[in-house]
């Protein structure tokens, strides 16, 4: 793949990014960074950005193992935006058909997916790396009980408000209820986590083993 079509291709990765939490941010107001959805997806648009910069300065430090673990974390955490929202939040949704709703929670998570798995060539990821990738959606859920218990802080739209997701509201489902459903995705995280490890490594032999 020549480096003008990974920069040409990150560069509209950037600005489907931009678009999409400019618009939620515009839209709905400087609440909506309570979300998660939109908090991974302003994570992407500055790690791709970042990327574009190093690219623009032919800084190959895009190319190094610790950069791309790294972003592999970040795959990962926009990837749980995607699958969460499509399983649990989309059958329930009442306004699904949003320029918005389509870029945050779907197409730039999948650009970015596919930007990893086709642009990543070097078998950069360690065995441990899905467990601590699931640090940042744990922090979250941690902020985001926290939010709803003491802060308070108003989400926009959220109709289980202070909580931004049904499935964290406590005073409405009750603990038992909430840590299972905390549970499941956590699993399910650290499952496809390792998939995604293991995708990785059998891309990377097959690409060797044609060199």
């Amino acid at each position: 793949m020549s480096r003008t079509f990974i920069f040409a291709y990150r560069i509209l990765l950037l600005v489907l990014a931009f678009l999409g939490v400019f618009l939620e941010i515009s839209k709905y107001g400087w609440g909506m960074l309570m979300y998660y959805t939109v908090l991974s997806n302003l994570l992407v648009l500055i790690f791709t950005g970042y990327m574009v910069y190093l690219m623009a300065r032919k800084d190959e430090t895009w190319k190094s193992p610790v950069f791309l673990r790294i972003k592999g974390g970040v795959t990962m955490s926009i990837m749980i935006t995607c699958v969460v929202y499509h399983v649990m939040l989309a059958p329930i949704a009442t306004d699904f058909y949003r320029l918005e709703n389509f870029l945050c929670h779907y197409i730039v998570p999948l650009a970015f997916l596919i930007d990893t798995l086709v642009f990543d060539k070097t078998r950069q990821y360690r065995w441990f790396d899905p467990i601590s990738w699931s640090g940042l959606p744990l922090v979250y859920m941690a902020f985001a009980l926290f939010n709803g218990f003491f802060l308070k802080i108003n989400i926009p739209n959220a109709k289980d408000n202070p909580f931004p997701y049904f499935f964290l509201n406590v005073f409405k489902y009750e603990w038992p209820y909430v840590i299972k459903r905390c549970l499941i995705i956590f699993v399910a995280y650290l499952v496809f986590g390792f998939v995604f490890y293991g995708i990785k490594s059998i891309t990377f032999t097959k690409s060797k083993k044609q060199a």
